[in-house]
């Protein structure tokens, strides 16, 4: 084919730009290197030319030396390769969205963890530190409010995965476990409603495994009475004249494991300058290693040493 006829089946867009090359090229005596796109039988091709002229004494181009190159399959591998670059790229955008979207909601659904609270009979101190910085926003959540008959209620929970669904169950449950602890539920009642609510909620979610671990608590001031349940939670520390020891735990499995569970409660009298901590497994998870009565131990030994 000669250059000629070319224009006729080059991509009516690329006319303009070989037709400037070709001028370099045979009118000024430039070497060129372009590519351009032609129509075929079997679609468009892309090719390139890379070309130069042989000049007389005088400039003028005599004769021409180049070759023609089918960049086709680099080009559908470049632009595949853009495509891939682009869905990866909207994909990390859609998830930090998501993330921001979590914090905002956690952030506003949580009261601050940078005060103290005060409650009948109790100085409440809350310390949140969330072990991931990247698009991950985890379930932990606590309460920590009076109660209409001034009793005094503690709750923290932990909902198992991340992202917008752990969000948004864990304020189903830190909502739901409020008001019925406001209206006179008993905390094993609670649970077990609770878990009947998660169980019946998550079908046709996303994620249709959803479990929850918890631990609620109730103080009774003029008692000095701490009663409390859990629902598959590390049990509370009590720290107490310089020793740390964990406190008994009554039967409970965790929230969304299955039906019909059986939740039980158990009591406590506190002392004055008594110390309960209630925590998240982040606390005492480390990797390779079980959340089992050595790390609790660890746990133990370091609250009663600070």
């Amino acid at each position: 084919m000669g250059l000629d006829e070319l224009p006729r089946h080059l991509v009516p867009e690329d006319i303009t730009l070989l037709g400037g090359t070709v001028e370099r090229l045979l009118v000024e005596g430039k070497a060129v290197d372009q590519g351009f796109r032609i129509t075929t039988a079997i679609g468009v091709r892309h090719l390139r030319i890379v070309a130069e002229a042989r000049l007389d004494v005088d400039g003028t181009p005599v004769e021409v030396h180049g070759f023609f190159q089918d960049m086709t399959n680099l080009r559908e591998a470049e632009r595949a390769l853009r495509d891939s670059e682009q869905a990866v790229l909207t994909h990390k955008n859609k998830l930090q969205a998501e993330r921001n979207l979590a914090v905002r909601l956690q952030e506003t659904l949580l009261p601050s963890p940078e005060q103290s609270l005060r409650l009948p009979g109790l100085a409440v101190v809350v310390a949140y530190l969330p072990a991931d910085s990247g698009v991950n926003v985890g379930g932990d959540w606590y309460s920590a409010i009076e109660l209409p008959d001034h009793d005094a209620l503690l709750v923290v929970g932990d909902v198992a995965g991340h992202g917008l669904e752990a969000v948004a169950t864990m304020a189903q449950l830190r909502f739901t476990a409020k008001g019925m602890a406001i209206t006179g539920s008993s905390l094993p009642n609670v649970l077990h409603k609770l878990n009947t609510l998660l169980l019946h909620t998550r079908r046709g979610s996303r994620d249709d495994t959803a479990t929850a671990t918890m631990v609620m608590a109730r103080y009774q001031l003029d008692r000095r009475q701490l009663t409390w349940a859990r629902a598959g939670h590390l049990p509370p520390l009590l720290i107490r004249r310089g020793a740390a020891t964990f406190l008994e735990q009554p039967p409970g499995t965790l929230l969304g494991a299955t039906a019909g569970l059986v939740y039980e409660e158990a009591a406590i009298t506190l002392q004055p300058d008594d110390q309960l901590l209630f925590y998240t497994d982040g606390l005492v998870e480390k990797p390779a290693e079980d959340v089992d009565t050595r790390v609790s131990a660890r746990l133990a030994e370091h609250r009663a040493c600070g």
